[in-house]
């Protein structure tokens, strides 16, 4: 029978424990082992309470013991030592953190990496080597084998037991990751426990630190407390995108679930995130910007106990401590409750929150809500003509007050930063935010004025002058769409004759804008009835039928402008006829599909066709302030809300670049298939445009090269991947780290620096700058175009990570395009080889074709169980969603695992791996052009190629649909010149039949006047004209 907690051990001890998943905690009995000679017993005086402790207390991680007793930031007195004790003595001041156990023989033990030893023995709720379970530092006394006992510096405060865990949790992973170098920029995501040790040690290594955090009340606490250099609020995707790219590492404290691809996109290119809490569950992990930034995703937990030594005397040395509040124990539920709470926000401190008295009805909100536009997301609360009251204004707020009248219209967010937004065109940022329908910074859809209240950042309100009527919200569409477009194309001139189209909620505005400028105003309808409306009400100056061709011709060459509000299919043509030379034609209607334009009358009047829509905050409010000073309101009809589907119905009713002088121009005679291409040809990227010519495994011959070109010579044979430009100036392109670049330039798909379209290797010849272009190696089969994204991607990923040293255990998931190439290099690298496949017909074809080492199939659970802690890395190359937890488990402690599959969707990351085994996740995508030259240089050195099935260039789409069910070992080359020879064939019988010509004698010329000149003609080039006027197109 066993024991009682009290008397199987002879000291008696008293604390508190919680008996059941309650977590409650009460006054507990029990006992401590008899002190033994490596022994440090002592007075328990000050315990930490810690996230840990609660969750273990509810058994949310289903493995407590009952009864707890918690703790295990423990600091005291030592009241009592072994004879074989050395480094303490009675009197001295201890502590004791996480763990009071471990091997001591194991890799991680003899390597001072206790934290990692499989047979480490928490404080607390664990079995300890004695067969008795472990009971932390919620009690009186402690007994702990002194190599588990730490000094505690004599200037350190004891109440700043909680370095023995959220310290040394934080100092760790900075010291590991390499993100304890002064300068460096580094981000703490969350301001608990471990956040403000993270920042304080963060300073004191002399980084610059930027909190990240979901509240905005404790930034004051980062900045003026904690001495953080910035402060981000996670979901404010303005601040986000904002602080891209700016931080060396990050680390994560949160142990909610929350979102990773905001922080991976604040990272540089080769930067660091490390998860130190605990979230619940897997957090999702998006693929792409690991891949493309060859960012690391790391965990660590604690840290050994040599190391935590050194992080209490930096802390001692550095005047480190954490925040506590110290209460007695007696409170400790209480503390409890108040640890489980967190914060919620109010109005943001930019934010003004507004009663909405008043919310126009536009035609756009009947086209969003009946998803005529396609970008619909529902729920739709609609509305952006929106006037009311202020009833709260945020800390920082400077422009409006409680009480004031204010108005929201299309937009409640931009980037704030671009060329658009800091010439107050916001309208025409790319990242603006729509007030409605629309993702905001923190991640949630927009939501507009069919409601009770509004919040928006102050720069997106506008202030409602006293004067103007609240329910003239209309101005804030209808108004400003008007205004801006007579502004910006110079039609607000006294005495000039200005058109308008339509009579509707847009037209009447523009009527009555264009008279307020002094204009000469004549309306253009296609309904006779409109005429008194817009003479007598509006004080228009004429009115036009438009499909009346008598008064259209009668006005041919009278107006200087002409504002379009037409939303339906319309003829041009007309409208144009009646602009004087030089006129504007200016389109802010949305019709449903392309109009027909006329070309000749824009070319023989030198007229301007363009458009315009809303304006931005300062003209908006300028013209609402003009609008009140010329008494100018839209028509409308007010209704109550309920009215609002009624009111619905009723609206309803009525490329070919030329050789530069860096540039080189290739014959293409190859091109690989790539997964991508597909992608890319089914639009399931989200980022296609059409047309797309696919290829960027491509390999030629030089036929030509620019004036400067110093790699090239006509004749060489060379090689284009996924690049074709980079901006060749930020720290990534002059690291040689193009494939990093922000402004990089795919080889198809992307606009080049000229404004066109890329294209890519499915054709007959190439032009790319020298720079991108890659000597391909004499001895290197020109078929062998894969390396040039298979390879590289492979290749890059073993060099960066360390995974190229001979002897290393390298594990390759996915026999593909990709697996097979990081076989044939890890194997060339020296390295033993672990093919990991859910397909067991591939293990003949990886040991014995490829000769890899092993293979395992990662759906047998017994295989993978045998290779547990077996790979010093892994380059994952599977591009499906799949589990991540089979193979972090067969990691090494400090393993990596490396993703170059591109992967669709998040996968789900488990995080505890990460951080008990200090396992690393990571991306990586391609490389550079140095390290891809290296890479082709190597491949010919060991003769490594890609295993290809070469076709035809007229067999592509049968080889896309073979690749898209894996029919292909294990890629696809297409051999381009035996296709476009019979391209060109084709090309040429097709253009003799366009227009056939043949030899006609002149009659004869005129004689050479006095002021002629008579040449023999030896050249004529065929123009586009000819073939209009052979053909007698254009009737003359």
């Amino acid at each position: 029978m066993a024991k009682s907690h009290e008397i199987e051990h002879p000291i008696k001890a008293f604390g508190w424990a919680a008996r059941d998943t309650s977590g409650v905690l009460s006054p507990f009995n029990f006992s401590r082992r008899a002190t033994g000679e490596n022994d440090v017993q002592f007075k328990v005086l000050y315990c930490g309470i810690c996230h840990t402790d609660l969750h273990m207390l509810k058994n949310e991680w289903d493995n407590s013991k009952y009864p707890i007793v918690p703790g295990h930031e423990i600091v005291g007195v030592v009241t009592e030592v072994g004879s074989k004790v050395k480094k303490v003595k009675v009197g001295d001041n201890v502590g004791v953190g996480v763990i009071v156990g471990s091997c001591r023989k194991c890799d991680s033990c003899t390597s001072d990496l206790e934290q990692y030893c499989s047979s480490s023995i928490n404080t607390y709720s664990t079995t300890y080597y004695d067969g008795t379970t472990t009971y932390g530092g919620y009690s009186d006394l402690m007994v702990a084998n002194e190599h588990f006992v730490l000094r505690w510096p004599e200037n350190l405060p004891m109440e700043a037991a909680p370095l023995l865990c959220a310290g040394i949790t934080t100092y760790s992973p900075l010291k590991y990751f390499g993100l304890d170098k002064p300068g460096l920029n580094i981000g703490v995501v969350g301001l608990g426990g471990l956040g403000h040790m993270a920042v304080k040690f963060a300073k004191a290594f002399g980084c610059n630190v930027t909190v990240i955090s979901t509240s905005i009340n404790k930034k004051d606490e980062a900045i003026k407390h904690l001495g953080a250099n910035s402060f981000l609020i996670s979901h404010d995707q303005e601040q986000i995108e904002g602080a891209t790219s700016t931080l060396d590492g990050i680390i994560d404290t949160v142990s909610a679930e929350h979102p990773i691809a905001p922080l991976l996109s604040i990272l540089k290119p080769h930067g660091k995130l490390v998860m130190v809490g605990l979230p619940p569950k897997p957090l999702e992990l998006p693929v792409f910007p690991l891949l493309m930034g060859r960012k690391i995703m790391g965990g660590s937990i604690i840290g050994g106990m040599k190391e935590t030594q050194e992080m209490l005397d930096f802390a001692a040395k550095h005047n480190i401590t954490p925040q506590v509040e110290v209460v007695s124990m007696d409170c400790v539920n209480i503390a409890m409750e108040r640890l489980l709470k967190s914060d919620v926000k109010a109005t943001g401190e930019n934010d003004v929150q507004f009663k909405v008295l008043y919310c126009g009805i536009c035609h756009s909100d009947l086209h969003m809500l009946k998803n005529e536009w396609d970008n619909s997301k529902y729920p739709i609360v609609p509305g952006h003509e929106i006037v009311g009251v202020v009833t709260e204004v945020g800390g920082k707020v400077e422009k409006v007050k409680v009480g004031d009248n204010v108005g929201v219209g299309v937009l409640v967010g931009s980037c704030r930063k671009c060329d658009s937004c800091t010439n107050d065109l916001e309208q025409y940022c790319p990242s603006h935010i729509g007030t409605y329908s629309t993702t905001y910074y923190d991640g949630t859809t927009t939501y507009g004025g069919y409601s009770d209240l509004m919040v928006a950042n102050e720069h997106f309100v506008l202030r409602w002058p006293e004067n103007l009527p609240m329910e003239a919200a209309p101005l804030l569409c209808a108004g400003i769409t008007t205004y801006s477009p007579l502004k910006y194309f110079g039609l607000d001139k006294p005495g000039l004759n200005i058109g308008v189209v339509g009579l509707g909620g847009l037209g009447h505005m523009a009527v009555k804008f264009a008279k307020a400028f002094g204009c000469n105003v004549t309306v253009i309808s296609t309904s006779i009835n409109k005429k008194d409306e817009a003479i007598k009400h509006l004080g228009a100056n004429s009115f036009l039928i438009s499909h009346d061709q008598e008064q259209i011709k009668g006005a041919t060459g009278t107006l200087d402008g002409i504002i379009d509000t037409v939303s339906a299919e319309h003829p041009i043509a007309p409208l144009l006829s009646i602009l004087k030379p030089h006129g504007k034609l200016v389109m802010v209607g949305l019709p449903p599909k392309p109009l027909e334009l006329p070309v000749f009358p824009l070319l023989m009047g030198r007229k301007i066709m363009g458009g315009s829509i809303i304006g931005g905050m300062k003209e908006t409010q300028e013209m609402l302030d003009f609008a009140a000073k010329h008494n100018i309101t839209p028509q409308v009809e007010v209704i109550s809300m309920d009215y609002v589907n009624i009111a619905m119905g009723r609206l309803s009713k009525s490329d070919v670049k030329a050789t530069g002088e860096k540039d080189v121009q290739f014959k293409i005679l190859y091109c690989g298939v790539c997964h991508t291409d597909l992608h890319f040809l089914k639009n399931e990227w989200g980022v296609t445009r059409y047309p797309v010519v696919p290829g960027h495994e491509i390999v030629g011959v030089v036929t030509e090269v620019g004036n400067k070109v110093g790699k090239f010579k006509i004749g060489d044979k060379v090689g284009v991947g996924c690049l074709v430009g980079s901006c060749k100036k930020c720290d990534n392109c002059s690291n040689d780290l193009e494939n990093y670049c922000p402004q990089q330039i795919q080889a198809y798909g992307q606009m080049y620096i000229d404004g066109t379209m890329t294209y890519g290797g499915y054709s007959d010849i190439m032009v790319v700058d020298e720079h991108f272009a890659v000597r391909w190696p004499e001895n290197l089969p020109m078929e062998a175009a894969p390396l040039l994204c298979a390879g590289i991607t492979t290749y890059s990923p073993m060099k960066y990570y360390g995974l190229d040293k001979p002897g290393l255990n390298i594990g390759v998931v996915g026999l593909g395009g990709l697996g097979h190439m990081a076989v044939k290099f890890a194997k060339a690298f020296g390295a033993n080889v672990t093919v990991i496949s859910t397909s067991p017909s591939k293990k003949e074809e990886a040991l014995q074709h490829l000769g890899a080492d092993k293979f395992l199939l990662s759906n047998d659970p017994q295989q993978i169980q045998g290779a547990m802690c077996s790979l010093d890395g892994i380059i994952d190359t599977v591009s499906a969603v799949h589990p991540l937890l089979p193979y972090l488990g067969m990691l090494k402690p400090h393993g990596k695992h490396i993703i170059v599959g591109a992967i669709p969707q998040p996968l789900e990351m488990p995080v505890f791996p990460l951080i008990l085994g200090r396992k690393t996740i990571a991306g990586s995508a391609m490389g550079g052009m140095k390290e891809t030259q290296e890479m082709l240089d190597f491949a010919a050195k060991h003769n490594i190629t890609p295993d290809v099935e070469v076709v035809a260039m007229d067999y592509v789409n049968t080889a896309l649909e073979r690749l898209v069910k894996n029919d292909v070992k294990y890629r696809f080359v297409l051999d381009m010149d035996k296709k476009m020879n019979n391209d060109k064939i084709l090309f040429v019988i097709i253009l003799i039949n366009v227009c056939i010509l043949s030899v006609f004698k002149l009659c004869g010329c005129r004689a050479t006047g006095d002021k002629d000149v008579k040449l023999q003609v030896l050249y004529c080039g065929i123009c586009h004209s000819d073939i209009h006027q052979l053909k007698n197109e254009w009737g003359r």
